[in-house]
């Protein structure tokens, strides 16, 4: 799982940047008629990659968007990283600023070269909502993920987004197996008698396959049934079947 790598097959990770991120921003834009603008604050913060001039120009000349210096982190509603690739060092600095924060809304964007599986975690975990490969990002690009980010929206990677789809499939199965469930929520028990009950057997001989009472099979399905908001039986076989459970 540690050698997925996002934008390329690099092997090694790109030493950590020691001298500190490079904060750009500006407290004041030009003066715009910003009337019924919903504006915004960013605060832009550079690991290894000074944001080039164009992406510079496009945010400043944004009128949704104010740019803030590195004084207004914790204010900021969204915090724009560039880096050339993403290192433990880096998303340990980045863990301050959010940590820092006062503002519940900020989120993070993160233009990036190469990334690894294994950082993707805590990135998120910092706030990161958007990432953006940084060989792939013109400045109109950068802008628009900020923006969507600001308004609840997300802009991944194909490559991130299974990553995400991957560790939320294990995470559940994981949960469900420490719980003793399967998928959709339904014990191995329940599992067991809804296959019996979806091959139209009665109460009194799936007691008699699984050597309990006809009263305990009557209880698992009536306990399953009250659990998950289903109607009846048939609706029960339906949902196992629905969720993969059989």
């Amino acid at each position: 799982m540690n050698t997925r790598t996002m934008g390329g097959t690099a092997t090694q990770e790109a030493p950590p940047v020691t001298s500190g991120p490079v904060v750009s921003g500006r407290s004041v834009l030009a003066q715009k008629d910003t009337v019924g603008l919903d504006r915004f604050t960013v605060s832009v913060v550079s690991y290894g990659k000074r944001i080039d001039d164009e992406l510079d120009a496009e945010l400043a000349s944004s009128q949704e968007i104010v740019l803030v210096p590195s004084s207004g982190h914790a204010d900021a509603d969204v915090i724009l990283v560039v880096t050339t690739a993403v290192t433990d060092a880096m998303l340990a600095d980045l863990g301050r600023i959010a940590d820092g924060a006062v503002n519940p809304r900020q989120c993070m964007v993160l233009v990036t070269g190469p990334m690894r599986e294994r950082h993707l975690a805590r990135a998120v975990s910092c706030g990161v909502v958007s990432i953006l490969p940084l060989r792939e990002a013109t400045a109109r690009l950068v802008v628009r993920a900020v923006r969507s980010s600001y308004r609840g929206g997300a802009v991944l990677p194909e490559t991130v987004t299974r990553w995400l789809v991957d560790e939320a499939r294990v995470f559940q199965q994981n949960m469900l197996a420490t719980q003793g469930l399967s998928s959709g929520g339904l014990t191995a028990r329940e599992v067991e008698v809804l296959k019996f009950l979806a091959d139209g057997q009665s109460t009194e001989y799936i007691a008699e396959h699984l050597s309990y009472s006809e009263r305990t099979i009557k209880k698992i399905i009536g306990d399953m049934l009250a659990r998950l908001a289903l109607r009846n039986r048939a609706h029960a076989v339906s949902y196992a079947m629905r969720v993969g459970a059989i």
